[in-house]
């Protein structure tokens, strides 16, 4: 599984919580419980079910940014046959096994967390606590010490993904990372809707005007006295006020580069020269196209794909390691406490505001 870097600062991992709907089937939760262990570290239910509620207060606040709601949400099953809630605590149980690794191998990397950053975790912990009600403390069955133990461990892995890929090579040679630049019009000869919906394809004299549409462009960018610096946009609009001209790139040099661009328009695209437009009019899918080469080599884009090809080596370097320290050191549930740690629409929890915001 491909695992992203998260990072939570201290004011953003203990935010205020508010507990509603709570359940009334008293199956309560005894925090001091060992609900996991990596190694011979004991993970607390009550750290488990606070980065468990964090991730649902998270999912329920991303939902009603978007005027949705988790209602039944839980209960759905994917295409593992998993419901939603289950998937959503294995994601939770593994987010806690890769915090805990990190931890575990930062002296490795001499990485450690400081006594000024401890004050912070310590202070952020006391507040998070007052600042919540009894009701809801005891609902997360947290202590401050749970708290500070999350802290920590996010402050962990803020610290340790530059170490991890120190090693990795930076140097990516020009061509890997090549892009051109094109500019062109697209002159589309996709089926139209009529007034009751019924799709309608172009027949072979209204795709011959389009074809001549794009012929004309080509023409008239050709009559220009320099058409490299011609304004693609403004001479597609004197044709019909419809069209217009876009700018994009592509990998020079990658032959099944994935690209939102027609392929056809690529092909075409990359025999030309810097601003060369294209002598005849390509067909692609659906779609007539005018091009012209800007850059062969576009130094802006070229560098942004450099940057992408090294973010990615990271990342990658990253993982595996994971993964290794993973297969090394195992997560393991203690599942008479693991399984009263549920997802379901009579426990809620949301984000609130302090009253000091």
């Amino acid at each position: 599984m491909n695992k992203l870097v998260k990072t939570v600062s201290c004011t953003g991992m203990a935010v205020i919580l508010a507990a509603a709907g709570l359940s009334g089937c008293g199956n309560t939760l005894d925090g001091t419980k060992t609900a996991a262990t990596v190694g011979e570290e004991k993970i607390t239910a009550g750290t488990v079910n606070m980065m468990l509620r964090f991730t649902q207060a998270q999912m329920d606040s991303y939902y009603a940014m978007f005027g949705g709601s988790i209602s039944g949400l839980w209960s759905q099953e994917g295409e593992d046959g998993k419901t939603y809630a289950e998937s959503t605590k294995d994601d939770v149980k593994e987010q806690i096994h890769d915090m805990v690794l990190l931890e575990q191998h930062a002296p490795d990397y001499d990485v450690s967390v400081s006594e000024e950053e401890h004050k912070k975790i310590t202070e952020t912990a006391k507040q998070f606590m007052e600042d919540n009600d009894p009701e809801t403390i005891t609902k997360l069955a947290v202590t401050q010490a749970d708290i500070e133990k999350i802290l920590e461990l996010y402050t962990y892995q803020s610290k340790m993904f530059d170490p991890m890929t120190a090693d990795v090579d930076t140097n990516v040679e020009d061509k890997e990372a090549q892009q051109s630049k094109i500019t062109y019009c697209r002159i589309s000869t996709a089926a139209t809707t009529d007034e009751d919906g019924n799709s309608q394809e172009l027949t072979e004299e209204e795709k011959a005007a389009k074809k001549e549409q794009a012929q004309k462009l080509i023409d008239q960018l050709n009559a220009q006295e320099d058409p490299a610096a011609a304004d693609m946009d403004a001479l597609a609009k004197e044709i019909d006020e419809n069209l217009g001209a876009y700018t994009n790139t592509f990998g020079a040099n990658e032959e099944n580069e994935e690209s939102s661009l027609d392929e056809n328009l690529v092909a075409a695209a990359k025999e030309l020269k810097d601003g060369q437009v294209a002598s005849q009019v390509i067909e692609g899918e659906d779609a007539y196209f005018v091009v012209r080469m800007d850059s062969t080599f576009d130094e802006e884009s070229t560098q942004s794909k450099k940057d992408e090809i090294v973010s990615e080596r990271k990342q990658e370097a990253y993982n595996d390691l994971l993964e290794q320290w993973g297969e090394e050191t195992e997560i393991k549930v203690v599942n008479s406490v693991w399984k009263k740690m549920e997802l379901t629409d009579m426990d809620n929890y949301t984000f609130k505001q302090s009253e000091e915001q």
